[in-house]
């Protein structure tokens, strides 16, 4: 069952769910570190275990609209600064909408600007992951103040990943038969000295970028091969920026 907290339910509700928790976790003051995107409708949709639409049409949809289809324990941080710890997370990346699990086992939707930040702990690979994701930028392209990017690198300058999913139908003519199936779309960006600029792949981009430390970045793309088409190259990159004491 899924219901909607409204902007003056949300903290009580997930501070009783929080206490009625049984799954351990460690809480701490501050964010965890990283390892390692309009104005939205809001509908009240019905999902099955594995994240897909449930009523309508008998029409299989490939895909879902979460990050992850699955429940993960995580953190969230709200607009009045409180920190949530050990909450069940889910993120809808077509609405771009938190949704958390109480202990009771109902599906909460926060409404969108009550959470500023969350982060979604997964193990990939038997390798401990914390997607963390953040909104409250300026509006840019097509998203808004309440459109959330994952955090890909932080420092002098972020690296910025926007992640949207678009649900699309398609009838073929022929046979007659639907296709249904979520797409995910990515978009780069950078944030510098308080401005949000899209990425552009290619070499001057970055080095005009980062042209205060001109010296170490050019020995950097000296000894390391760089391909701006790559975007783990390109996280290098400005992770080894960022460290530059």
């Amino acid at each position: 069952m899924r219901a909607r907290a409204t902007p003056k339910r949300v903290a009580v509700i997930l501070f009783a769910s929080i206490l009625l928790q049984t799954i351990p976790c460690i809480v701490h003051s501050q964010s965890p570190d990283n390892f390692v995107q309009n104005d939205f409708q809001h509908k009240i949709n019905l999902y099955d275990v594995n994240g897909r639409p449930i009523g309508g049409e008998a029409i299989e949809t490939k895909g879902s609209p979460l990050f992850l289809t699955k429940w993960k324990l995580g953190w969230m941080r709200l607009a009045d600064g409180r920190i949530f710890p050990g909450v069940p997370l889910k993120l809808d990346l077509q609405n771009q909408v938190v949704h958390y699990r109480r202990a009771d086992g109902n599906d909460i939707e926060v409404e969108p600007g009550q959470v500023k930040e969350l982060a979604i702990l997964d193990t990939v690979a038997a390798v401990k992951v914390v997607y963390r994701f953040i909104c409250g930028f300026p509006p840019i392209d097509n998203q808004s103040p309440t459109s959330f990017y994952l955090l890909l690198d932080s420092g002098k300058i972020s690296l910025l990943e926007s992640m949207r999913k678009v649900f699309k139908q398609d009838k073929d003519d022929f046979s007659g038969k639907t296709s249904r199936e979520y797409s995910l779309y990515s978009d780069f960006y950078i944030v510098s000295n308080g401005k949000m600029t899209r990425i552009r792949r290619e070499p001057r981009f970055f080095v005009e970028l980062t042209n205060d430390r001109k010296r170490q970045m050019d020995d950097y793309l000296q000894k390391t091969k760089v391909s701006f088409k790559s975007i783990d190259d390109i996280r290098q990159f400005i992770q080894f920026y960022n460290g530059l004491p």
